[in-house]
């Protein structure tokens, strides 16, 4: 290995850990206050008002967190049954375009995500009794840009793959 995969598989290993840090302290949090209410409750008071908000919010950014996590490492969901019985040059020609279609939705997605962020600051929506709501929904176009970015990523490495192994082996079967 040389010394630049060194430090890029270092960087990649401590990217995991600190997205699998955010993710279990995310989960962490979300588990203990979704608890409180019920103790509260069983000890005579109410709960806060801002729990609800804020359980909501630590559930959309749970789910942001996590969908980038399984994007990581190609770990998706798959209707694969056809891809089994392929050959696997056809197998890498479909990988390219369903990574292709995946970097578009999740752009559009990530562009949508931010014109919708944009307008909730314009509009001065306030979240958990006054933070701007903005701060938290940029998790949207962050965790769809991180996915997007991943897939381009996983798109020239399985098109690099698919016309390395058209140039090595001839013409397609």
């Amino acid at each position: 290995m040389t010394a630049r995969s060194v430090m890029s598989h270092r960087l990649h290993r401590i990217g995991c850990a600190i997205e699998n840090g955010c993710i279990i302290a995310l989960l962490s949090v979300l588990l203990a206050l979704s608890a409180a209410p019920i103790a509260l409750r069983n000890v005579g008071l109410t709960g806060a008002i801002w729990l609800d908000e804020l359980l909501r919010i630590l559930v959309l950014l749970m789910t942001m967190a996590g969908a980038v996590a399984a994007s990581r490492d190609d770990n998706h969901i798959t209707i694969d049954a056809l891809a089994r019985i392929l050959p696997l040059r056809a197998r890498l020609a479909v990988r390219v375009i369903t990574d292709l279609f995946t970097v578009v939705v999740c752009a559009v997605a990530a562009w949508h995500g931010a014109r919708f962020t944009l307008m909730e600051a314009e509009f001065g929506t306030l979240a958990l009794g006054g933070a701007p709501a903005w701060i938290f929904q940029t998790a949207i176009p962050l965790g769809f840009g991180c996915i997007a970015w991943r897939y381009a990523t996983f798109f020239a490495q399985h098109l690099r793959a698919l016309i390395s192994g058209l140039v090595r082996h001839g013409a397609p079967e």
